[in-house]
């Protein structure tokens, strides 16, 4: 069930999430292609703010996934995302 206060609270941030949301977006493009920790560390952002906007960007069709990256810092094979 939600709440009328969470529904108020949405709207609220709404302009604000847009905003970060396209922060997120010119920065892939800026880069050419990123991963979530070089959008972070391009913006000076903890990871957990890119994430999100990312997965919005993913489903409003206005990034792609561009492959697989091995990232050195992590060892782990992370998503590059792309601008399309």
């Amino acid at each position: 069930m939600i709440r009328k206060t969470q529904v108020n609270s949405l709207k609220q941030l709404q302009p604000t999430i847009e905003l970060k949301r396209d922060i997120v977006y010119n920065a892939i493009k800026s880069l050419g292609m990123a991963t979530n920790s070089m959008i972070a560390k391009h913006l000076d952002w903890d990871i957990n703010r890119v994430t999100g906007r990312v997965n919005e960007l993913v489903h409003d069709g206005k990034v792609k996934d561009n492959g697989t990256y091995k990232d050195t810092s992590t060892n782990r094979t992370v998503i590059i995302w792309k601008a399309i």
